[in-house]
Order: structure tokens, then sequence, then C-alpha cells
């Protein structure tokens, strides 16, 4: 069932904008990005964490999350198919 309110995204231009989320299981702390490139720079900026967006690319097709010292990244559609 689809739900849009008023003059709001669709879901596949939400899909999109918003792909991963970063979270801080310490401080609860979270980013939403929309590309695996945008999480690399903010792994590296924000936590001082290098891992290439390759790395995250092939990840998180194969499994469900990475999770690195204390930082949660997760695809946020990873189990829904977008025609």
């Amino acid at each position: 069932m689809n739900h849009i309110i008023g003059d709001t995204m669709d879901i596949k231009e939400i899909n999109k904008k918003f792909k991963f989320i970063i979270l801080n299981t310490i401080t609860g702390d979270c980013d939403i990005l929309s590309s695996d490139r945008a999480v690399s720079k903010n792994l590296k900026e924000k936590y001082q964490i290098d891992v290439s967006h390759m790395y995250i690319k092939r990840h998180l097709t194969e499994e469900k999350y990475i999770l690195t010292d204390n930082i949660l990244i997760k695809s946020i559609w990873g189990d829904l198919v977008m025609d």
C-alpha cells in the first residue's frame, strides 16, 4: 500500500536521495546519506575510519550491515526491490 500525503516526494525519489544510514551505537548520533562515496567520506571525516566506497558497496550487497568501532553502516533499501 502506498501512502503519499500532500505534495511530497514519491518513493523512487526518496530511494535515490536516502540510501545509507550511519549510526554511532554509543551516542545515538546518525546520518543518512545518498551514496557509498558519501558514507566513506563521512566515516573518515567524522570518525577517522578509513573504509573505501567500493568496500562499502560490495560488502552491503553481500551482508546486511557493517559494524566497526561502534559505528553501524546499513543500506536502508537493501531488502526492497525498486522497479
